[in-house]
Formats: structure tokens, sequence, C-alpha cells
């Protein structure tokens, strides 16, 4: 990239971009990098103007100059003791041994000369950056591992996580390409992955490659991020996905996400799962499978290449991500992609959603619940309480869930009952997250929006109270935002984090929320497009039990809390302390 951008004559490995030490003495002086400071200077550049790709041979060097890459991204000039380096140029060709002192109060500023800071922004470090952040470029993901350590399982993960976030996403796995061109019964056996079956080989590189084109052509129409689901075992096979994607010029992003795993229990749950649901190992007893598969596995280990080169992005998760680690990746990547990746694991515990219990109308700040609230809140403790008791079975912990609720008063109340069930759970974690408060209404809020929602938001309502925004809300669901409130795609940015906490858990976890905030959720559990959220029937009164599944989906049921039975444990009633300014709760239960 460096040789090409800048017209570099130093091999790429010894290039200024490369974030390497360089002395121009030791070799063919590199006329590029050279200019790439000499363009900070300009003042061109530092009124913001943009670079120029075209670079002259500056004059000859007065003598050999030598340049560092760090952290900072400066060129290593004399520094003084408080640290402030500078470069400049005379008579047309950079002076390296020129400095520009700094008071002490700059550095503890943290401010130092134009030059400095220009030179920095032009260095390996910033442009690599750079280039990485830009999120209006179409994304590659490719995934790299063995057969069986969960990579199909990753990507329809991030299928799901990234389709919820409303980008345009296609997934392409070389695995179905292969088994279109020669049947399963035939491409799906070990030997038909020995390297020295030439045909086999042929097949699989033809197949391979034609499910690249395929990922290059979605992102050429409009699409936003394409996942490459293959093994990609080898450094010669990851540096020609790179060329092809930079063969575009379209200047798409490339991450590697290696999945690397050792762990004895975790590879065999992966290869039964593979075993079970892959169409290779149709037809075929569990055993007989799991000895096929091992068999391709040993057919990869040979030549099987992990990732060591630092000048790629990628990201490699250890058994499942008990182990990260991250290598040049930036911008929206770290923010969503790279968490949500983290809390990624095969454990199979139950989420459960439920809407808050009712409140009384044209009360709704601050209101505490009604009779039929109470009710529900007394059947829901049941209902948790029974299915804790089957999933944990007699070793019950003392902290067998997580809760999460909104910190609105009757979702609060909502979770007492279940809190307080119990002597032994007053030590169980509940966490009132405002992420999970309702949709803003901005100037349309008011008790007619909770009054008269069904198991659906009452937009009939809304057409009434305000016909110009409901037109404009029919055009386009997702993103038009009430007016001086929120769209359903802000409620997506602010739940993330709530939804990763439900992801990253190993125990079940209870979810007490509002009807719009549980639609946007049961749209990525659904896996349904978020531009339909806003249709989900969430009915009063029921709750939504999910199950992962081991192909990384989730299995949704919807159950009638009304028809669960009491049981004598359950509190009746709770006291709420409503005159507190805080807003607190009293734990005090009444007969």
């Amino acid at each position: 990239l460096a040789q090409t951008a800048l017209r570099c004559d130093r091999p790429a490995s010894r290039c200024v971009r490369s974030s390497v030490a360089m002395a121009p003495a030791d070799g063919p002086q590199c006329w590029g990098c050279l200019a790439l400071f000499r363009n900070a200077l300009q003042s061109k550049h530092l009124r913001g103007a943009a670079p120029s790709r075209e670079h002259s041979p500056p004059k000859p060097m007065p003598s050999p100059i030598s340049l560092k890459i760090g952290y900072g991204a400066l060129p290593k000039a004399e520094l003084k003791s408080n640290g402030v380096a500078a470069v400049s140029w005379t008579n047309g060709a950079l002076d390296a041994g020129s400095t520009k002192a700094g008071s002490a109060s700059e550095y503890d500023r943290g401010t130092y000369s134009e030059e400095a800071s220009a030179a920095a922004l032009q260095c390996a470090g910033y442009l690599t950056r750079h280039a990485l952040t830009d999120s209006s470029r179409g994304l590659v993901i490719v995934l790299v591992g063995l057969p069986g350590r969960g990579k199909s399982f990753i990507s329809r993960k991030l299928e799901g996580f990234l389709k919820w976030q409303g980008k345009s996403i296609g997934t392409f796995n070389a695995g179905k390409y292969r088994r279109d061109a020669e049947s399963a019964a035939d491409s799906g056996r070990a030997d038909f992955f020995d390297p020295s079956n030439a045909e086999a080989l042929a097949i699989r590189k033809q197949a391979a490659s034609a499910c690249l084109s395929d990922l290059l052509d979605f992102l050429d129409e409009g699409g936003g991020v394409a996942i490459f689901d293959a093994t990609n075992s080898t450094d010669e096979r990851r540096k020609l996905i790179l060329e092809q994607a930079r063969q575009r010029g379209n200047g798409y992003q490339v991450i590697f996400i290696e999945v690397l795993c050792d762990d004895p229990e975790v590879l065999r749950t992966n290869f039964r799962n593979k075993v079970l649901h892959s169409p290779d190992f149709e037809g075929m007893s569990v055993e007989d499978g799991i000895k096929d598969l091992q068999d391709r596995v040993k057919m990869y280990e040979d030549r099987y290449e992990t990732i060591e080169d630092d000048s790629m992005s990628y990201i490699k998760l250890y058994n499942m991500s008990s182990k990260v680690l991250v290598n040049r990746v930036y911008g929206s990547a770290t923010k969503s992609l790279l968490p949500f990746l983290m809390g990624t694991h095969i454990g199979a515990r139950p989420i459960w959603l439920a809407r808050t219990a009712q409140v009384p109308t044209d009360r709704q700040i601050d209101a505490d619940l009604t009779e039929e609230g109470q009710l529900f809140a007394r059947r829901l403790s049941s209902f948790v309480r029974r299915r804790l008791r089957e999933y944990h079975g007699s070793d019950m912990p003392e902290k067998p869930m997580r809760v999460l609720s909104s910190t609105m008063i009757s979702c609060v109340q909502t979770v007492q009952a279940l809190l307080h069930s119990t002597p032994n759970w007053g030590s169980q974690a509940f966490k009132q997250v405002s992420a999970l408060n309702p949709l803003d209404r901005g100037r349309l809020s008011g008790p007619w929006w909770i009054d008269n929602c069904t198991d659906r938001p009452p937009w009939e309502t809304l057409s009434m109270i305000d016909p110009v925004f409901y037109e404009r809300w029919k055009a386009d669901r997702m993103w038009s935002r009430f007016p001086g409130g929120e769209s359903y795609f802000d409620v997506v940015g602010r739940v993330e984090s709530a939804l990763f906490e439900m992801e990253y858990s190993t125990k079940p976890v209870l979810t007490v929320s509002h009807i719009t905030v549980i639609q946007v959720l049961l749209s990525y559990f659904m896996g349904s497009p978020m531009s339909e959220a806003w249709d989900i029937a969430v009915p009063v009164h029921h709750l939504f039990e999910i199950r992962p599944t081991l192909g990384g989906n989730y299995v949704v049921e919807v159950v009638n809390i009304d028809a669960e039975p009491l049981d004598d444990t359950t509190p009746s009633m709770l006291a709420p302390s409503s005159s507190a300014p805080d807003g607190s709760f009293s734990r005090d239960w009444s007969p």
C-alpha cells in the first residue's frame, strides 16, 4: 500500500509507512517517505487541505537522517528535555537536525509545534488508523480457522447483530459453493480435503474463488458488510483476498477474524454441532461423522498457518472469546463489533423479556402498579422461579440469574416481587438501566401512548394527534424521529449496551422493559429486519422466552403469564415509598 500510494522506492518492509525504524543512509533513498513529511509542513495542509499523492524527489539530503515511527508517529529528531520535537525544511530538504523547543507549560498542556503535529498526522500510525476508521466504505469480514472451530457460529451471530444495526449485510459460505459444484456425499468426506487429491483441490479452489467474487460483487452493488465464511488457512490465501479486494478499487476495509480452539470441551461441542447440522454429514451417525470431521481437520493441520502478519487488521478469538487479541482494528468496529465478539459464547441459558406490568391510566409518571399489575408481577415471579429450578436443578446458586429493568417505577415494582419472594435471593443482582427506558416521544409524550397501547404501540392514535409527523413516520418508520424525541434507530443505539449484557451472561437473564424497547430487542433475537420492529406484537401479561441454539440463532417462545399458577411463597403486594425524593422503594411487604 505504501509503495503504491507514495511511489516509495524502498521495500514495503522498510518504508516509513510500515511503522518500523528507517535510516535512508543504509539503502536507497525513500523519496515518497521524505516527501510525506515535506507535504505535511506546507501551509495549505495545515489549513486542512488533503496532501498530494504526486511526489517529486526533493533536493539531495545534506546528511543522513533517521526516522522512527512509534505510537506518537513523530519523526525522530533531537528531543528536548520537555519532549517536544519538530522537523523543518531548509532549501527544500528535510533538516532533521533542528528542533523547536517548547516551554514546560506547552508540554504540560499537551500542546506542540504545528510542524511536529502536522508531521505526526502524516505518519504510518495515523494514516493506517484513518483508513480503518472510515465507516463509509464497505467492510469485508474474513473468517479464519480449522474446521469445527465455530466459524459458522460466529458468522451467523455477526450477521444477526449487524443486520439488527441496520446494515446491509451478506454472508458467503465457501462450503455451500463447494456443495453446489460437487454433491455433499462426495465433497463432504475427509478424502476430498486431501491436498494430494488434485481434482478435489481444483474444485475447492474454484468454489472459494467464486464465493469471494460474489462477495465483492455484493459490495460493489451497494452492500455494506460482507462475511466470508471459509477456512482461509494459509497466509498466501489471505493475501490473495486482500489483493482481490484492493483490485476492486473501492477502498474496502478487510478484517480477519481467526477462531482458535484447543479446549477439548469446546471442541467436542463444536464437532457435535457441526455433524448434526452440516449437510456434509447427512445420513451419517454422530460417531462416524465426528470421526470423518477429525480426519478432515488433520488434512488442514499440516498446512495451517496462523495469522502473524501485523500489517493486516485482525481479531483472534481463543476458545470462544476466553482470550481476544486485536491488531489494527479501529473506528466503529471497536465500538460495537469487538465488544459483541468478546461476549459471544455457546451457553444455553434462557433469556426472558417481559413487558412492564400495568399502571393506572392518565397517571403514567411515577405511577404505582394497579392490582392487576401486581397480580401479573406475582405470576411472573412464580414462572421465573419454576424455570430456574428446571434450569439449575438441585444445585441452585446464591445468584441464580441476572435481572435488568428500566428505571421506570412500574418496571422496578414488577421485579420486586421476584427479588423478595425467596429469602436466600436477597443478594440477587438487580440492575436498573436507563437504556431500557421507553422510546422518548418528545413533545408528543403523554399518557395517551400507554393508555392506548394494546399489543402494539398506538399508531392510529398518533395519526390523529399529529397527522403531519405520522405521514413522515410512515414513509420511514426506522429513522423518523419524534419531534424532540427519538427514532427506533436511536433506541437501537442505546439498547446495544443492554443487549451486550444479555449476551455476556452465562446464567439466565430476566429483562423487564417497555413495548418499543422489547420490539427492538425481539427484532435482534428473531432475526427480523429492524425496519419492521414497529409491527412486532408484544401482548400484555405475556413473556418471551428466548433460548440460544448451537447454530448461532435463537428460538423465541411466547408464554402467557396469566396462565401461570401462583405459589404460596409469592408476596401479595409491594408497598411503595412514592414520596421518597430519589424515587426509591420500600422493601417491606404488606400482608
